[in-house]
């Protein structure tokens, strides 16, 4: 099987155990609405959530796999697969006190956060003292993403990549399953304790799903601590400007909040919108970045320039792919897909159309963002942790300042709103991602080749019909009218389908290789 082909393959695999997980989340995100709608709970949990969210970014694909899996790689080339075991063993215990004093500290200064990162809470008696409450309460989950963050980066190592992309789906039947059951026979959606409850039970299931596959490759939890293994060193040169990276990022999901707290019920309303925006991000960005980046582990170790860029060339054209169809349908579909997922008795014709609004600009960014996910591991593989953070650094500043003029000119506040922030945060992400292009394109001659801008041209000429199509359902007056309905289901579900049909059949005739090898790779996996 070729490199290219089995990056194809496991983008598959991850990808649809992803997408799975993001409709389970939709799910839960529909019934948070219908309970919570827009209002403080659902605020102040959003907040809250925020902080674990923070760990899952610095421990996930942002921090510590992003770090350990090119030196687990290099040492697993180089001195073999017990040397290897050694560093992972080290790492863990390392990562996991790490996080204990986090979540310790968290829970302690938890009431001076939240009043730093959502200021305008204070002008609604007690909803401070909520999201201080809930924030103490979730701080512990960040314990059980760790274990599942450690997990992740050793098995993909391996080139393992079921178990931690069937984590979170785990997750988000824990939370639906507890607002249901909670909700409906005790009634306490005024205190947000089902949410609680849904969130620890499911990091109890993330860490329990994931041990026996780790057993099986041959990581047994052993009590080693070597805090002067090079490996351990280098990991932790990595993951220093990592945790900068991460904590810029970060920082930007706070400049977003402070910034939109001052607008009753926009911190939802972007919630709802960026977990929209993040669905196809997650199934193709994501998926593809987890995928390729133990190649490019490996070309970096063995010092293969030319198969590291072909690699990123390979990953950018299949990501072209399958991006443009999905942002397009989601940015022209923005409001059926609000309608069938979130509006209801308590979610009004008025949040679908401010949701809407936000999801419109974060799109615009949504491609930027997918391409920074495949484009930033390669910068990892080549132990290069610095970049990154430097271009995410001046990427926060603009957002900053675009944050500040847009909510605070009146004549932008008033016509733009709280989407300002979206749509200053969506030319931040774009202007973050043609940097890495240009800064890597000097390091990696062959990178970025004509061939790319071919077949991105190509994918938006197949994606003709689907945008006929897709306007033409979208301006359906079903949409206005509220609760889920089967007309507002079927027509969403056939506008969707016929979309991607004729996208797929129209690649295939054009001779998009991507085509031809999703097509090769469902046939075998139907034939096995």
């Amino acid at each position: 099987m070729s490199e290219n082909h089995e990056v194809a393959k496991s983008t598959a695999l991850i990808g649809g155990l992803t997408m799975v997980s993001r409709i389970l989340g939709l799910a839960r995100d529909m019934i948070i609405a219908r309970i919570f709608a827009a209002g403080v709970i659902a605020d102040c949990f959003f907040v809250a959530f925020t902080f674990p969210a923070t760990m899952a970014r610095l421990l996930g694909d942002g921090g510590f796999s992003i770090s350990f899996i090119p030196v687990f790689t290099e040492e697993l080339e180089k001195k073999g697969k017990h040397a290897a075991m050694q560093l992972a063993y080290t790492a863990f215990w390392a990562a996991l006190i790490f996080v204990l004093l986090f979540t310790a500290l968290g829970m302690v200064f938890a009431p001076w956060v939240v009043r730093l990162v959502a200021h305008g809470f204070e002008q609604e008696p007690g909803k401070m003292a909520i999201a201080t409450q809930l924030t103490r309460q979730i701080f512990p989950y960040t314990i059980f993403l760790c274990f599942v963050a450690i997990s992740m980066g050793i098995l993909n190592s391996f080139k393992h990549f079921t178990m931690p992309a069937i984590s979170p789906v785990l997750f988000n039947i824990s939370m639906i399953a507890s607002m249901l059951i909670i909700n409906s026979r005790y009634h306490l959606t005024s205190t947000g304790l089902s949410l609680v409850i849904g969130v620890l039970a499911g990091g109890v299931l993330q860490v329990i799903v994931q041990i026996p596959t780790l057993w099986k490759y041959g990581f047994h939890f052993r009590p080693h601590l070597d805090l002067k293994h090079p490996g351990l060193l280098k990991m932790g040169k990595l993951m220093g400007m990592a945790i900068v990276g991460v904590m810029v990022y970060q920082l930007n999901v706070f400049i977003n909040t402070f910034f939109v707290s001052s607008f009753p019920g926009g911190r939802s309303y972007i919630y709802y919108a960026d977990r929209l925006a993040e669905l196809p991000l997650a199934i193709f960005g994501i998926a593809l970045g987890t995928a390729i980046l133990p190649n490019f582990s490996r070309h970096a170790a063995r010092n293969d320039m030319k198969g590291l860029a072909d690699s990123l060339n390979f990953g950018l054209g299949f990501l072209a792919f399958l991006i443009i169809p999905s942002l397009l349908g989601l940015t022209l579909l923005r409001m059926p897909i609000i309608s069938v997922i979130y509006q209801g008795s308590n979610f009004s014709l008025a949040d679908n159309l401010a949701t809407s609004r936000a999801l419109l600009f974060f799109s615009l960014g949504l491609w930027a963002s997918a391409g920074i996910r495949v484009v930033v591991p390669s910068y990892y593989s080549l132990k290069d942790a610095r970049t990154p953070v430097i271009c995410s650094a001046i990427s926060m500043t603009l957002n900053l300042i675009g944050c500040a003029l847009l909510t605070n000119i009146p004549f932008l506040r008033e016509h733009l709103g709280f989407a300002g922030v979206c749509l200053s945060t969506a030319i931040a992400t774009v202007v973050n991602f043609f940097i890495h292009v240009v800064l890597l394109k000097r390091k990696l001659p062959g990178f970025l080749d004509r061939a790319i801008l071919v077949k991105a041209g190509k994918c938006l000429l197949c994606s003709i019909p689907m945008i006929v199509i897709s306007l033409w359902v979208s301006q359906q007056g079903i949409w206005l009218e509220s609760g889920i309905r089967p007309e507002k289901i079927i027509w969403l579900g056939a506008g969707i389908a016929v979309s991607a049909l004729s996208y797929l059949v129209l690649a295939w005739a054009l001779g998009l290789e991507e085509a031809r090898k999703l097509s090769g790779i469902f046939r075998q996996w139907r034939s096995q």
